[in-house]
């Protein structure tokens, strides 16, 4: 006979407890960073937090990739992460599509497709980087960064390393760009974009990786933070869209899939998303919208936040540094050249499609 129900269950509680708790403890600590420097310049969201001191502590102590911890380990980096960012849209309102007007709306999509097209061409076919990676580097360069690469890996099947290291060189790019965009823009650049905050909101909001990386780099030029968050959330809501591009794009590059003739699978996780910004929108237009905006900003916003960085945690215990660098250096200059290429777009269709249609 079978064992019975509640004890298989047990079972496989236990068989995650460790791993889960091993994440959970690094999302914590990651939480608590963020937390404290919130207010410097080290506000880097808690994600990244828990992805640097996960993955320098695996790599520390190679026995956290041990099977007691492997089972939670990958609990948390797939299971938990798809519920994650399906949650996220909760926090998200679609009404950010219209905010910006149709010349920003406009300014930020072609961004997204450019870029997103640039990197993949350049990864995949100058670089000749595998296509999970080529993919990759292009979603956390056109989309937003850490989240558009773990909404984005599980749907393609990406290692932990190639998650890890696309993760490496979009976040490193990003922060290079939170502070080259304000040291640009009060020197060289300021005049050129008529030391307009709002052209310069737009540009960050559009150009930058990571949603905190948009913040600190906005929050520099007075006036700037509410358009650049407004394009930072144009970009957030494409993560749905994007990820089931990136799956079709997947399978119709990969020959492994072709030979295999993998069925094409829409991840739910990216629809739940897309979904749930409606229904957010929704809740903004009831009575209860003062409710709900409390209710969101306060609780359940940390709550997604805290779960996106247990997952994150996750993620990071699954990365050695020593596969990384198998993988070589192409990465590196893939990412830098998407990252100096997005930006250099996103001003130049600031410059000369936003500040026209706007003025």
């Amino acid at each position: 006979m079978g064992q019975p129900a509640s004890a298989a269950v047990k079972d496989g509680f236990r068989e995650v407890l460790d791993g889960a708790l091993l994440s959970l403890v690094f999302a914590v600590l990651a939480f608590l960073t963020w937390w404290f420097l919130r207010d410097t310049w080290l506000k880097f969201s808690a994600l990244l937090w828990a992805f640097t001191y996960s993955i320098i502590a695996v790599n520390l102590v190679p026995a956290l990739t041990g099977d007691r911890f492997r089972a939670g380990i990958e609990f948390a980096s797939s299971p938990l992460l798809r519920r994650s960012i399906a949650l996220l849209g909760l926090t998200v309102s679609a009404s950010v599509w219209v905010k910006l007007g149709g010349p920003g709306v406009a300014l930020v999509l072609i961004n997204l497709v450019f870029a997103f097209a640039f990197a993949i061409f350049l990864c995949k076919y100058v670089l000749r980087l595998n296509d999970p990676l080529a993919i990759l580097v292009g979603v956390g360069t056109s989309i937003c960064g850490a989240s558009a690469v773990a909404a984005t890996a599980p749907a393609i099947k990406a290692r932990a390393e190639e998650t890890g290291l696309s993760l490496a060189v979009i976040t490193l790019f990003g922060l290079l760009a939170m502070f080259a965009y304000p040291a640009l823009f009060s020197g060289p650049l300021g005049g050129w974009l008529g030391m307009d905050p709002l052209a310069y909101g737009i540009w960050a909001g559009t150009g930058i990786h990571e949603t905190a990386q948009v913040i600190a780099a906005a929050s520099q030029v007075d006036g700037a933070l509410p358009i650049a968050v407004s394009a930072k959330f144009v970009r957030i809501l494409s993560i749905g869209p994007m990820v089931l591009v990136s799956t079709l794009l997947y399978r119709r590059l990969s020959s492994r899939t072709r030979s295999t003739q993998v069925k094409v699978a829409v991840p739910w996780f990216a629809v739940a998303f897309v979904t749930f910004t409606l229904a957010h929108y929704g809740l903004e237009s009831l009575p209860i919208r003062e409710w709900w905006s409390s209710f969101n900003a306060g609780y359940l916003q940390p709550l997604v936040t805290f779960l996106l960085a247990w997952s994150f945690a996750g993620v990071g215990l699954k990365v050695r540094a020593s596969a990384i660098a198998a993988i070589g250096p192409k990465a590196f200059a893939g990412g830098m050249v998407a990252a100096i290429v997005a930006g250099g777009m996103a001003l130049l269709l600031v410059r000369y499609l936003w500040m026209p249609l706007s003025g």
